[in-house]
């Protein structure tokens, strides 16, 4: 009996225990979570991945027609560090390395004779730029929905590659990108996952611009089929062009 009435109260005190560390730890986990003005976020971008694909159809008057497909496949990734000036706004900065690929194909048919270029562009650049974040939720949850508005400027070098043909000829190009300067805009909406009071994983849809300018030296051989013949030309130009497309972006974050 004295035994049975020993062993109870140490379960019922064990059990009080539990209780106590369980309540204490969500109260821990509670304030430690909540965001407020001056809080920290470091974190990193996982992978930000964009695609855009445009194809184009030309009918001339003179009969001809020209069909263009270009695709383009960009990749980022890089530090975050920001700071919270409300409980739900969030703003900071992002350091970017960026890779991006373009890949061209254009046909042409002009009286049944038919000509066609294809042309692979790969640029490495290194950007800088502020973003905008506002979590919707009016309290923490292990899940949080947030929108985000962010831009960028960054710099570079690339490099490009291609094959033509025409009726009587066969062409490879090699050439160099220099003085990249891009700039791009957009915004996203994501949901960021916590693992713990401190620490939490992203995932986000979006949609962007980008603009990129560049200085492109491209060298050109030419194979004539009658003869096997080699000539070679230097074709300099600038390039400006305009990118649109949705972006999927993952990252891990640190509160402090």
């Amino acid at each position: 009996m004295v035994s049975d009435l020993i062993f109870n109260e140490k379960t019922l005190m064990n059990r009080i225990i539990i209780l106590l560390a369980a309540f204490i730890l969500s109260i821990q986990f509670s304030s430690q979570a909540q965001f407020k003005k001056g809080t920290l976020m470091v974190g990193t971008t996982v992978g930000s991945t964009s695609y855009s694909s445009a194809n184009s159809d030309y009918d001339y008057d003179n009969g001809q027609l020209r069909n263009t497909d270009t695709k383009t496949f960009g990749f980022s990734v890089g530090p975050q560090l920001g700071i919270f000036f409300t409980r739900n706004m969030v703003a900071g900065a992002t350091l970017s390395l960026s890779l991006t690929s373009t890949h061209t194909i254009t046909n042409i048919s002009n009286a049944g004779v038919n000509t066609g270029t294809d042309t692979k562009t790969t640029n490495t650049t290194l950007g800088i730029g502020p973003y905008l974040r506002y979590y919707f939720a009016s309290q923490f949850s292990h899940n949080m929905f947030y929108a985000q508005v962010d831009g960028s400027v960054a710099t570079g070098t690339g490099s490009t590659s291609g094959s033509g043909f025409t009726a009587t000829t066969t062409t490879e190009t090699s050439g160099s990108v220099s003085g990249i300067f891009n700039w791009n805009t957009g915004g996203s909406l994501g949901l960021e996952h916590f693992f713990d009071p401190r620490i939490g994983m992203d995932v986000a849809v979006g949609y962007h611009y980008t603009h990129a300018k560049s200085q492109n030296r491209n060298t050109t051989n030419t194979t004539h089929d009658a003869n096997s013949s080699v000539t070679t030309a230097t074709n300099n130009y600038g390039l400006a062009t305009g990118t649109n497309g949705l972006t999927l972006a993952a990252g891990f974050h640190w509160f402090f």
